[in-house]
C-alpha cells in the first residue's frame, strides 16, 4: 500500500505512514468508502477458481446408477484453497472498512480528530473536521472547539454565530460570554460587547466587563402631563458625555450636547438621549414625552353675585395678587386691551352688565365671568328731581351751570343711607366731579369716587 501524501510504501497493519507521519484513515475525506488505506484493486479482483468437475463418462454414469449406496463425493482441495485465498484477501479490507466507518460516525474520534488538527494550526482542516463533528452531537464541549477553529482563522462573524447557537442551549456559561466579547475586542465592535452583556440581564457579567457597559441616561421627571415644570435634567454614571434631541429623533454623537436642564415648552415634547461613556460605548436610547399645560388662570371671583337688588353694592371681583383683571361693560369679552380693573365700582342704576378676566404672570388668559345686575331702589325722591337739585345747588352757591348736566347713573348705600350718585357733565365729557343725594331725604352731598365717602355740600 502506498502513502496518498508522499507515495511511500505503508507495510501491512501501520495506521501512519512511517515516512511523513500521515494517517492513513483520513476520517474528513472519507464519503461511505473505504479510505485509501483499503486495497480497493485487491478488494474487488475476483480469482479464478478452477474448473475442477470432469465430465463423466458413460461407464461411470452407468457404473452410479447400478450402485445401491452413493458414494460420498471426494474432498476438492483446490477450491478449498481457493476459497481461503479470497478470504485472506477480503476480510482484512473490510475490517478496515468497518474501523474507518466507525470512526467517521464516532463523535469522541472526531473532536479529538478537530483538536489534533486545531492544535498543530491547521485551522481549515480542523474547521472542516470540527463542522462534521458537530452534526454528529450537540454538544458544548465542540461547538466551542469549531468556535476556536473559527477564532485561528480568523473568522470571528462565524465563530460568534457557533458560540451565541451554544448560548441558547447553555445560557449560564461564562465561558461562551468570554469567547464572544473575544471575537468582539478583535473586530473592535464595542457595540456589540454592550449588547451581548445588556441583554444578558447577568449583574455579575456587567461587573465584570464594565468598561463595556454604558447605561441609559436617567431624567429628573417621568413622562407624562405637567403645568409649567421645572427644567428637565438628564444624568448618567461616570465620565462620558450625554446626547440628546427634542423633537423624537435618535441622538447620536451629532445631537445636542447635554449642559444643563432642559426648558419645557406649551405642548408635546419627546426628549430622547443616549450616553457615551469613556471607552465610546453607546448606551441604549431612552425617551420620554412630556404634555406641558401651562397655569392657565382661574376666573376672578364677583364680589357681587348676579340678580336683582333693591340696595346698591359695589361691584367687582377678587383674584391673585399676580394677576391683573380686565373687564367690560358693554356686553363684550374682554382683553387684555381693556380696562383694567383697580378697586371695586359703583353699581348703575337699572341693568348693567360686567365681565371680567384674569392675566396671570405667564401672559394667560382665564375664562370670563359676568355679572348681570338690576338694581331698582325703593326711592322716595325721583331720580330727576335729585338732578334738579344739584344742578340747583350749584347756582346757588354762584357757580355757573350753564352748558353743564347731571346726570344721576349709580347707586351707593353706606350701610346708612342709600343715595344716588350724579356725574356732572360738560356738554358730552364728564367733569370727574360727582355728587350724591339721599333717596329718601333728599340731603344734598359731594361724594369722593376714590374714596366712596360723602361729605357735606
Amino acid at each position: 500500500m502506498q502513502c496518498k501524501v508522499c507515495n511511500a510504501f505503508i507495510p501491512e497493519g501501520y495506521m501512519y505512514c512511517p515516512v511523513c507521519g500521515e494517517e492513513i484513515i483520513i476520517v474528513s475525506d472519507f464519503d461511505i468508502k473505504i479510505e485509501d488505506n483499503i486495497d480497493v484493486a485487491a478488494i474487488t479482483k475476483t480469482a479464478e477458481i478452477p474448473d475442477v468437475g470432469k465430465t463423466e463418462d458413460k461407464r461411470t454414469k452407468k457404473h452410479k446408477q447400478n450402485t445401491e449406496k452413493i458414494a460420498p463425493a471426494p474432498i476438492n482441495k483446490k477450491l478449498i484453497i481457493a476459497l481461503a485465498v479470497i478470504a485472506a484477501i477480503l476480510i482484512p479490507g473490510f475490517i478496515i472498512g468497518g474501523v474507518s466507518i466507525a470512526r467517521y460516525f464516532s463523535y469522541d474520534h472526531q473532536y479529538e480528530k478537530t483538536k489534533a488538527e486545531y492544535d498543530r494550526g491547521d485551522f481549515k482542516q480542523a474547521i472542516s473536521t470540527g463542522k462534521h463533528m458537530n452534526s454528529l452531537g450537540n454538544d458544548e464541549k465542540g461547538k466551542i472547539l469549531l468556535a476556536d477553529c473559527y477564532m485561528g482563522d480568523h473568522n470571528y462573524d462565524a465563530a460568534i454565530a457557533v458560540l451565541y447557537d451554544a448560548l441558547g442551549d447553555y445560557p449560564e456559561d461564562v465561558t461562551l460570554y468570554d469567547r464572544i466579547i473575544e471575537c468582539y475586542k478583535a473586530e473592535n465592535n464595542s457595540n456589540g460587547i454592550h449588547e451581548l452583556i445588556n441583554n444578558s440581564n447577568d449583574s455579575t457579567l456587567a461587573l465584570r466587563y464594565s468598561e463595556y457597559v454604558s447605561i441609559s441616561p436617567t431624567f429628573s421627571l417621568e413622562s407624562g402631563t405637567y403645568i409649567e415644570p421645572d427644567p428637565i435634567k438628564l444624568s448618567a454614571p461616570g465620565d462620558g458625555k450625554i446626547y440628546y434631541t427634542v423633537d423624537g429623533s435618535e441622538p447620536t454623537e451629532e445631537s445636542l450636547p447635554y449642559m444643563g436642564p432642559i426648558p419645557l415648552e406649551t405642548g408635546t415634547t419627546v426628549i430622547s438621549a443616549i450616553y457615551i461613556n469613556e471607552n465610546g460605548i453607546v448606551s441604549d436610547i431612552v425617551s420620554n414625552t412630556y404634555n406641558v399645560e401651562l397655569d392657565v388662570p382661574d376666573p376672578p371671583e364677583l364680589l357681587v353675585e348676579s340678580g336683582n337688588l333693591s340696595i346698591p353694592e359695589l361691584v367687582g371681583v377678587t383674584a391673585p395678587e399676580d394677576q391683573r383683571v380686565f373687564y367690560t361693560t358693554d356686553g363684550s369679552i374682554p382683553t387684555t386691551e381693556s380696562k383694567e380693573y383697580t378697586t371695586p365700582m359703583l353699581m348703575p342704576l337699572g341693568k348693567s352688565t360686567f365681565i371680567f378676566i384674569a392675566e396671570s404672570s405667564n401672559g394667560l388668559v382665564s375664562e370670563p365671568i359676568a355679572g348681570n345686575y338690576t338694581l331698582n331702589m325703593n326711592v322716595a325722591i325721583a331720580k330727576d328731581m335729585a338732578e334738579y337739585a344739584i344742578s340747583y345747588q350749584l347756582m346757588s352757591g354762584g357757580e355757573i351751570t350753564i352748558g353743564k348736566s347731571y346726570k344721576a347713573e349709580y347707586g351707593f348705600s353706606d350701610g346708612k343711607r342709600i343715595y344716588y350718585i350724579i356725574n356732572e357733565y360738560n356738554g358730552t365729557s364728564s367733569t370727574g366731579r360727582m355728587f350724591a343725594v339721599d333717596i329718601k331725604s333728599g340731603e344734598l352731598f359731594r361724594f369722593s369716587k376714590e374714596e366712596k365717602r360723602c361729605t357735606g355740600f
